[in-house]
């Protein structure tokens, strides 16, 4: 059922609070004026007995009359036929006034009229009114006159239809008054009820027109001054929490918040990735936690307001190594009342650890065979070897051979470790790659041996930007590792050609190839796809490594495709320069 409205409950109050006040006082003026006409009738019916009295006292004082005609004498002042007259003996109207008729001990023992109310023997009421009939100071009867009182509520019901009309007017009035003082009073309401129910959804622009001076004046500019204030408030903490969420949402670390029951009411982007969580719609809410171990986290933090860190499994992030850092959300009092979590990425972090270890073992390794090498044949020439001329020359060129290949590998890991580190500087100048790559496979011709090194020439006149000399070297740790790895008799073709506004250069041999295994790992650092296979002679495990950085330092990409027992071919890609 719909409420009515304040402008209805107002206007039925102030009805009946009229209707009301109308029938308290049409109460009292009716009780009033029956007051106000019994009175007034027994002050008619004790006048009247007192001047029958007074008649009669006449009579007696002149004929002698005897008190039977005294009665029927009385009975020719009765002016309506429902009043009674009766001229009683003194003894009678005594004894009859000690039985309950007061009116009549009164006019016998005072000398006076009285009257009184009372019922009648029929159980009616009526007024009675009595006076005695004096020869000088002695009472020679007693005058009782009596009439019913519904002559007094006959003269109300006269009445009655002018009060009505009273009743109904005053009714009348009151409504239009009320009906006015409601629109006045509804009006502002109505216009607050109206601008409150825009800003709550959303519009806090809207104001309200004070009119008049009272409380509603007052209480419409509080509410604009509320409006204001709480469009200052709404837009402050807006921008705070834009600002938060733009924070939050530019983390690198996830940031995710839950309360007690495991509900997230907070995921940035990267712990949305991390935990593959998405909300049910642009606005809806955020799924529960539904990792095992990150939802135990949460919670004790949650519950016992515990700080914690801990590395979740593998099997709640995808595989991946996730550190967490847990701490309670507390309220005003203390009391934890959610969780709030970073998890940071570390399989990247712990790669790096894995694989500064990995190349301090290897440099270790790559470092100690020469050096074992170089302090052996020392240690025979210091013991007499230096003697024999012939055996001292061999021994000091295998020293010499280690101790360039040290150097070289000294040279390659400080190359490596400036190109990652973007601290080399490239003499970009505009280079013709038919020219590079055909002085390049001339110098590496008589390293070939018996293996057929093919230039397959492509456009002429093609050139890239490029670093000379880096370009050079590119291609010579690609011809040196397929020399190396081609056995004799074998093809070793390089070529060129222009594709999709870049220059692409490939390098392919008819070597055993490399096993999709180890396809993922040749452009790491010191990684040998065949470790049963002894390290080749003179090289430092660096040149592919090497080879990627210098590619993608010129913008370039370089790719390899290779299958065990159908050879393997190398192929890079650099911006053509079109000046």
């Amino acid at each position: 059922m719909r409420p009515r409205s304040i402008r209805a409950r107002l206007i039925a109050s102030y009805l009946v609070l009229v209707s009301v006040c109308l029938i308290v006082v049409a109460t009292f003026v009716t009780w009033r004026l029956q007051f106000q006409y019994m009175s007034y009738y027994r002050r008619v019916v004790s006048t009247q007995a007192l001047l029958i009295g007074r008649m009669l006292q006449a009579y007696v004082r002149e004929e002698q009359t005897a008190s039977g005609r005294l009665e029927t004498i009385a009975q020719e002042f009765r002016w309506r036929q429902d009043a009674t007259i009766r001229v009683l003996d003194p003894a009678v109207a005594a004894a009859q006034g000690q039985a309950g008729a007061g009116e009549l001990a009164a006019a016998v023992a005072q000398r006076r009229a009285a009257d009184a109310v009372r019922a009648d023997a029929d159980g009616g009421v009526r007024i009675f009114a009595a006076a005695p009939v004096m020869v000088g100071e002695r009472p020679v009867g007693v005058v009782q006159v009596s009439v019913p009182t519904r002559w007094v509520w006959v003269q109300l019901q006269g009445m009655l239809p002018w009060l009505g009309a009273a009743l109904l007017l005053g009714l009348v009035a009151a409504w239009a008054v009320g009906t006015r003082l409601a629109r006045s009073l509804a009006e502002p309401i109505d216009e607050l009820t109206r601008v409150a129910s825009q800003m709550s959804a959303g519009d806090l622009t809207r104001t309200v027109r004070p009119r008049g001076t009272d409380e509603i004046v007052r209480l419409g500019e509080m509410f604009n001054a509320m409006a204001e204030r709480l469009a200052g408030t709404i837009q402050t903490l807006s921008a705070e929490r834009t600002k938060l969420e733009a924070i939050v949402s530019g983390m690198v670390d996830g940031v995710i918040a839950a309360d007690r029951r495991g509900q997230i009411i907070l995921a940035n982007r990267a712990a949305a990735e991390l935990l593959e969580l998405s909300p049910a719609g642009p606005d809806g809410p955020w799924p529960r936690v539904t990792g095992q171990r990150l939802q135990g986290i949460l919670h004790e933090a949650a519950t016992s307001g515990r700080i914690s860190a801990e590395e979740l499994p593998p099997s709640e992030t995808k595989e991946r190594l996730v550190e967490v850092h847990c701490a309670p959300i507390r309220d005003e009092a203390g009391q934890p009342t959610g969780a709030v979590a970073v998890l940071r990425d570390v399989t990247d972090l712990r790669r790096l650890e894995r694989a500064r270890r990995e190349l301090t073992a290897n440099v270790s390794h790559e470092l100690r065979t020469p050096l074992t090498s170089i302090k052996g044949f020392v240690e025979t020439l210091l013991g007499g070897a230096m003697r024999d001329e012939a055996a001292a020359r061999h021994f000091l060129e295998i020293i010499s051979k280690e101790t360039n290949r040290l150097v070289k590998l000294t040279d390659d890991l400080l190359d490596l470790s400036r190109l990652e580190s973007k601290r080399i500087t490239l003499d970009l100048q505009q280079v013709r790659v038919g020219e590079v790559v055909a002085d390049t496979v001339a110098k590496m011709q008589p390293l070939a041996g018996r293996r057929a090194l093919e230039l397959r020439a492509g456009e002429q006149h093609v050139t890239v930007l490029a670093d000379r000399d880096r370009l050079a070297q590119v291609l010579t740790n690609l011809l040196d590792n397929a020399i190396k790895f081609t056995p004799d008799h074998g093809t070793i073709a390089v070529g060129w050609r222009t594709l999709n506004g870049e220059v692409e250069i490939e390098v392919a041999d008819t070597g055993p190839g490399i096993s999709p295994a180890d396809l993922p790992h040749i452009f790491e650092r010191f990684y040998k796809a065949d470790r049963a296979r002894p390290a080749t002679p003179g090289g430092s495990g660096l040149g592919l490594a090497i080879t990627k950085h210098i590619v993608e330092a010129h913008g370039g990409r370089i790719r390899v495709a290779s299958a065990p027992g159908a050879g393997t071919t190398f192929a890079f890609t650099l911006p053509r320069d079109t000046d």
